[in-house]
C-alpha cells in the first residue's frame, strides 16, 4: 500500500483545482480573498479521505455553515464545490462505519443546503453529490470487506490445511515405524537365535550347521520381502494380492527354526493386521520363553476375527529380550484399535504369555 499513497493527495490536489476554477469562472467573487481560502480549507482534508473520513467531512460541514452565515456576493460556494462534497461522501461510504458515515453525509446535506439558501428549498441536486456517492462507496466498501474476510478465511484454511498435512504425515511416519519394527524384530530375532544355536552347538548337533544357515538365509529373504512389499505399499498405495496362509506358514517356520514348537489350531480370514497380531506374538515368545511351546488358535464368529497366540513358558529370557524400543505391543494395540478392535496381552495363569486380539474382518478405520 505504502506505493499508492500518493493518491489522496493527488485527489486533493485535483478536487481543489476543480473547485478554484470554478469559483473564478462561475462567481463574480475574485476580490475576496476570503471565499477562496474556504474553498482551500473545504478540500485540503480531503488527503485524509480514507484514514479518517469522517474527521475529514468535519470541516467542510462547518465550513459550508460558514459560508451561508457570511453574506457572499454571487453564488457561493461555485457548483463546482460539489466534487469536494461528492469524494467526501463516497469516502464516508467506502471507508467508515455505517452509522458514522452516514451521520457525516447527513450533515454535509445540511450544511450545503444552508450554503446554498433556501430560496429554491429543497435543492434535490445536494443528494446527487451526497448520498448517492454514499450508498456508491458503502457497497464497493462492503465488497472489499467481504474480499478481506474470504482472504482471512482462505488464509486459516490454508493454515488450517498444513496442520492437517503435519499432523498425517506424523502418523504416517509412526505407522511406517511400527511396520519396520514389526519385520525387523521378528527375521533379526529369528537369525540371532539361529545364529547362537549354531556358535553354541557341537559337530554332534542334531540340526546340521548348513541347515541352520540356510533358515538365516531364509529369514533374511522374508525380511527383505517384506521390507519391498512396504515399500511398494508406501509409493502406490497398493500391491499385489499376498497370500496370507502362506505367510503365516512362514512366519510358523522361522518360529520352529529359532527353537519354538508351534502349532496353528482353526482358519481365520488373515490380513495384514492379523498376521502381525500373531508375530508379535512369536517374536515375544522368541525373547522371553526361548524353545517354548506356543500355540496359534485362530478363529472367526460372525464378522470378527479372533487371534490368540499363547506360550506355555520356556527357557530363561534370552539377551535379546534387553532389546527393543517398546513400540510392539504398544503399537499393535493401537494399530488394532484404530480398526475398531482390541488387543490383550499378559500373563497365563500357567506362567506363560499370551497375546489375544479381536478385529473385524473387513476393518474401519476409526476416527
Amino acid at each position: 500500500m505504502a506505493e499508492r499513497r500518493w493518491i489522496d493527495p493527488a485527489v486533493a490536489v485535483a478536487v481543489t483545482l476543480i473547485a478554484l476554477l470554478g469559483f473564478f469562472t462561475e462567481t463574480p467573487m475574485t476580490d475576496s480573498p476570503l471565499a477562496g481560502a474556504l474553498l482551500v480549507a473545504m478540500a485540503a482534508p480531503v488527503v485524509a479521505r480514507r484514514t479518517h473520513p469522517v474527521a475529514a467531512t468535519a470541516p467542510a460541514v462547518v465550513l459550508l455553515l460558514v459560508a451561508g452565515v457570511v453574506d457572499f456576493a454571487g453564488n457561493y460556494p461555485p457548483a463546482s464545490a460539489s466534487a469536494i462534497s461528492f469524494v467526501l461522501s463516497y469516502s464516508c461510504g467506502a471507508h467508515a462505519p455505517f452509522r458514522r458515515g452516514l451521520v457525516a453525509v447527513a450533515a454535509l446535506v445540511v450544511a450545503s443546503q444552508v450554503a446554498m439558501g433556501f430560496s429554491e428549498f429543497p435543492n434535490a441536486e445536494i443528494l446527487f453529490f451526497t448520498a448517492a456517492p454514499w450508498w456508491v462507496g458503502w457497497e464497493v466498501g462492503k465488497r472489499r470487506r467481504l474480499v478481506a474476510e474470504l482472504e482471512q478465511r482462505t488464509r486459516e484454511l490454508a493454515a488450517a490445511q498444513d496442520d492437517f498435512v503435519e499432523l498425517s504425515l506424523r502418523r504416517e511416519r509412526a505407522r511406517i515405524a511400527r511396520e519396520l519394527h514389526d519385520i525387523v524384530a521378528h527375521h533379526l530375532a529369528v537369525i540371532v537365535v539361529q545364529a547362537g544355536a549354531g556358535r553354541m552347538a557341537g559337530a554332534q548337533a542334531d540340526t546340521p550347521p548348513a541347515e541352520r544357515l540356510a533358515g538365516i538365509r531364509q529369514s533374511g529373504d522374508q525380511a527383505l520381502a517384506e521390507m519391498s512389499r512396504l515399500v511398494d505399499v508406501i509409493h502406490a498405495d497398493s500391491g499385489p494380492a499376498h497370500d496370507g496362509a502362506e505367510r503365516l506358514s512362514a512366519l510358523v517356520n522361522d518360529a520352529r527354526a529359532a527353537g519354538l514348537a508351534v502349532d496353528v489350531v482353526g482358519e481365520a480370514p488373515l490380513p495384514d493386521d492379523a498376521l502381525r497380531v500373531v508375530q508379535e506374538g512369536l517374536t515375544n515368545a522368541m525373547k522371553h520363553a526361548p524353545r517354548a511351546h506356543v500355540e496359534v488358535r485362530l478363529s472367526q464368529q460372525d464378522d470378527v476375527v479372533e487371534i490368540d497366540v499363547r506360550d506355555h513358558g520356556g527357557d530363561e529370557p534370552s539377551a535379546l529380550a534387553r532389546t527393543g524400543a517398546g513400540l510392539g505391543l504398544d503399537g499393535m494395540r493401537e494399530r488394532i484399535e484404530s480398526l475398531g478392535g482390541s488387543l490383550e496381552a499378559g500373563p497365563c495363569a500357567d506362567g506363560g504369555w499370551q497375546v489375544r486380539a479381536r478385529l473385524p474382518a473387513a476393518p474401519t478405520p476409526v476416527g
